[in-house]
């Protein structure tokens, strides 16, 4: 390192950017333990990040998710007084802060060296709580699968964090150009996590990460996706056939044949969705507001017994239902921009398993994972309006698109060559 570079190190610009580091690195630790000092790590970091635009006209980058995100925030914003409950709608607003998490990682995430601390900081947090949780069920049950886990929040958005990490983690695990130390260390942390997922035995999370794996395979493994699926069937056809003799009660009574197909969770999100189509149909425009829809829902149940709830356990029938159809647009188009700009940035910048920047590809390869992941799991559940998996979702993602490309040199010194 030059003494031109010390120096630069020694700035205030440069302290200022460093200590925006530290704050989104505690953001991702914390990610999976508290979503109060995650929340408040994040609001750090974006108070440091106009710091440093104000002073030094640095630490904001363009992601190609500006024009959509900013569609998709305008709308709901323009939506507010059309809302059934003005007031609530302007405090859910607030979710659009999550969204920060994006640009503040794409604009730290500067070099491989701080790439494999974010992972680190990631998995730590991740592994941290999953062998505390895993360890008190134990303690308190003497196994593992008597009842879900429960470890941050309830056992749907705990299955959905621990998600999240598992595929990133996944993704670093298949992509070719991670070294085999890396990988080991990796697969290790990993373990409590996958095992803490689970015993949350939340079916939403499950089916979003064998979905996510099935689709990072398809982009860098084509052999294996093949393997992967027919592994996934027999699996399947397994658990049917054997899975009331070798399984824990708690754990076959949900993922059931009979239960899947008519148990109460199914059957509720089914009259849930049915009710949130009527809800479409009558505000289709504007929808009825990001609020609480407890006391706007029941009037839409006509005939059938009102079933109390406060959203409608479907990221897709949701929001349709607060922002209407043209909202709904928005949001589909904001989601569905992600893998298109993953999937370019894995396969035509940074080269896919030829890549010289092994930790930029493998949070490429994993986020694309992550977001399938997420999207699917949102079939069943509202885990875009779910603080801590959206947060942890958006910071993975803009970590992935990174600020600049990564230089050779970087992979051996850590430097960020601006």
């Amino acid at each position: 390192m030059t003494t031109e570079t010390i120096a630069s190190t020694r700035t205030p610009e440069r302290r200022l950017e460093l200590a925006q580091l530290g704050f989104f690195l505690l953001c991702l630790c914390a990610g999976n333990i508290s979503v109060a000092i995650s929340q408040i790590a994040l609001g750090g970091t974006l108070l440091l990040g106009l710091t440093r635009w104000f002073l030094y006209r640095q630490a904001l980058v363009n992601t190609d998710m500006e024009r959509v995100t900013l569609a998709l925030i305008g709308w709901a914003l323009l939506m507010i007084p059309f809302s059934a409950d003005p007031g609530q709608s302007v405090v859910f607003a607030k979710r659009f802060f999550l969204f920060a998490a994006l640009w503040l990682g794409a604009g730290l995430a500067t070099s491989e060296y701080r790439r494999r601390l974010m992972l680190g900081a990631v998995m730590l947090g991740a592994a941290g709580i999953s062998i505390v949780a895993v360890w008190h069920m134990y303690r308190q049950m003497g196994t593992l699968f008597g009842t879900r886990l429960v470890h941050v929040s309830n056992a749907m958005t705990s299955g959905a964090m621990l998600m999240l990490v598992v595929l990133l983690a996944v993704g670093i695990l298949l992509n070719r150009t991670t070294s085999w130390r890396a990988r080991s260390v990796v697969a290790l942390t990993l373990s409590p996590v996958f095992l803490a997922l689970l015993m949350t035995m939340t079916r939403s999370a499950l089916l979003g990460l064998v979905v996510g794996i099935a689709v990072m395979l398809l982009a860098a493994h084509r052999r294996w996706f093949m393997v992967f699926g027919v592994l996934v069937v027999v699996l399947a056809f397994g658990i049917v056939i054997f899975g009331e003799d070798v399984l824990s009660p708690r754990l076959w009574g949900r993922i059931s044949p009979e239960y899947l197909v008519s148990g109460g969770n199914t059957t509720g999100r089914l009259e849930m969705w049915r009710v949130g189509w009527n809800m479409v149909q009558a505000e289709p425009l504007t929808g009825v507001g990001d609020c609480d829809l407890n006391a706007v829902a029941p009037q839409y149940y006509g005939d059938h017994h009102p079933v109390p709830f406060g959203h409608l356990h479907s990221d897709f029938v949701h929001l349709a239902v607060i922002w209407g159809v043209p909202g709904f647009i928005l949001a589909m188009a904001f989601l569905g921009n992600q893998p298109r700009l993953l999937w370019i940035l894995w396969h035509r910048r940074l080269g896919g398993n030829k890549s010289l920047s092994p930790w930029h590809s493998g949070w490429a390869l994993g986020a694309l994972g992550m977001w399938a992941g997420f999207f699917v799991a949102g079939l069943t559940e509202w885990y875009f309006g779910d603080a801590e998996p959206m947060l942890l979702s958006m910071a993975i993602l803009g970590v992935a698109l990174g600020a600049r490309q990564t230089k050779p040199a970087d992979l051996e010194s850590g430097v960020t060559h601006a």
